[in-house]
């Protein structure tokens, strides 16, 4: 009887934890949207609330491409019932197709050539190699889906999570990013400590570049002066030192989109991360009661949580 109460519990704690995922990348993106391209506030300052506005117009609690192209994976791994790169790819471009408010350059550049009958390979190869050393965040925004269909097996995460990004992004810093949250992630949901699973997440990144393996000591230090930019180390190094440095999912996203510049991608990746050690429970209620589709997410995630648990 005690091992099934046991089991109950950890079950009820899993399931909090994948619909706090998702709904920790939806909320992020919709309180730091309104504060992209602005600058840095100090803390007597911080916007607290779902607010909308910004230069997208957003009513409060709407959000963007972050989490529009995060749910074009979990819609792909539902539907397929397994990775599949070719599927994501082409439900990117018809999202693409669909005018949405905000697209990043570099992944509009790359679903374009994908429109026109490149292969996302060839399309995301060929885009990169017009600016070599850009490394957009735009990838690290999208992953988290993968970390919970595959959330019992880390080994998988790490071979997969390249392939995730380079359907945009094949700039090594953005594909060991995504490796290193995923893992991370996987960590968080199944209950290890936020240092055990940061150690895990650095260990699985074997071939980083320096200068990715530096961002990580420095999210690690007691202050963080960088800004959240569009570059993937940028956005990655704060949302890291974001989560580390808090103790619950509400001051580590104000921390993090209260710096301004992407500051709904920064949001999106700290929610990610918060909402797997928090879980939705951790979300304030009046973030969620205005939340766009909050209803529709919590049933997004309980149908990933049952696709993985088919696999296991």
């Amino acid at each position: 009887m005690a091992d099934s109460a046991d089991e109950i519990a950890n079950q009820k704690r899993l399931k909090d934890r994948f619909r706090g995922v998702l709904l920790g990348i939806a909320t992020g993106d919709a309180l730091g949207s309104p504060l992209e391209f602005q600058e840095a506030r100090d803390s007597s300052h911080f916007i607290t609330d779902m607010v909308g506005g910004g230069w997208l117009h957003l009513a409060p609690g709407e959000w963007t491409d972050d989490t529009e192209m995060t749910l074009c994976v979990v819609e792909s791994l539902l539907a397929k019932r397994v990775f599949d790169p070719d599927d994501i790819a082409q439900r990117f471009v018809s999202w693409m197709k669909k005018q949405p408010k905000d697209i990043g350059s570099h992944t509009k550049h790359v679903l374009e050539e994908i429109s026109e009958g490149s292969s996302w390979e060839q399309a995301s190869r060929e885009v990169q190699a017009q600016k070599p050393e850009g490394a957009a965040n735009g990838s690290l925004m999208r992953c988290a889906p993968l970390s919970l269909f595959v959330y019992s097996n880390p080994d998988y995460i790490a071979s997969l999570s390249p392939v995730l990004s380079r359907i945009t992004h094949t700039h090594t810093d953005c594909e060991w990013s995504c490796v290193f949250l995923n893992v991370l992630l996987s960590n968080l949901l199944i209950g290890k400590s936020k240092q055990d699973s940061v150690d895990d997440a650095y260990d699985a990144c074997t071939e980083a570049s320096e200068a990715f393996k530096e961002r990580i000591g420095r999210a690690m230090e007691p202050l963080c002066e960088t800004s959240p930019t569009g570059y993937v180390l940028d956005t990655l190094e704060v949302a890291l030192w974001s989560f580390l440095h808090t103790s619950d999912l509400e001051s580590a996203l104000l921390v993090s989109v209260n710096r301004g510049a992407d500051a709904d991608t920064v949001g999106a990746v700290v929610g990610a991360l918060a909402g797997a050690r928090y879980g939705m429970a951790g979300i304030p209620v009046r973030w969620l009661n205005v939340l766009y589709q909050r209803d529709h997410l919590i049933e997004l995630a309980d149908a990933m949580l049952d696709l993985a648990q088919s696999y296991s």
